[in-house]
């Protein structure tokens, strides 16, 4: 069967990423590149559920071990992108994922510091796991030294009376 269209996906870095739309494993080329497991929602609206990279599309998409847990969450088709270099399928694949954080991928929040995007074009807005969960460096002592300072002045109260602080 031939595929019948093609969809474009933009990634986190903004670039738009042209594939190709097939039901059947059959229409899949024996070439290396990316993939995406989608469900259509209504006629113009896809939502992917898993994202992926493969050497040889057709062997991956086979036996796929996700194929069936994508099917339950409502995925109908497959769109694939024919990339050669392993390099830059890596980097399509980590862009696609990091914009639309699809259900079955589990790359979607940092799990370390070290956590970051592998590639540099991508790294720009990264936030590590440290600030993700604000686990920020604790504040210097000079700063904790003069917020001390400044809860021991008198307290002027609401209506501006002299109470002191307590």
């Amino acid at each position: 069967m031939i595929p019948y269209g093609w969809h474009v996906w933009r990634g986190e870095s903004s670039r738009r990423y042209r594939f190709k739309i097939t039901k059947t494993i059959e229409a899949l080329p024996d070439a290396g590149g990316i993939y995406v497991m989608v469900r259509r929602t209504a006629f113009f609206f896809l939502k992917p559920i898993y994202i992926g990279k493969a050497s040889n599309l057709q062997g991956r998409l086979e036996g796929h071990e996700r194929w069936e847990e994508a099917r339950k969450k409502g995925a109908s088709e497959r769109h694939y992108l024919c990339i050669r270099s392993e390099n830059k399928r890596q980097k399509i694949e980590e862009d696609l994922i990091r914009k639309y954080r699809p259900k079955l991928n589990n790359m979607l929040k940092p799990r370390s510091s070290e956590d970051a995007p592998n590639h540099t074009s991508l790294k720009t807005g990264w936030m590590s796991a440290r600030e993700y969960y604000g686990l920020n460096t604790p504040k210097s002592s000079a700063s904790v030294k003069k917020l001390n300072r400044k809860s021991a002045k008198k307290s002027r109260g609401f209506f501006g009376l002299g109470r002191k602080a307590a």
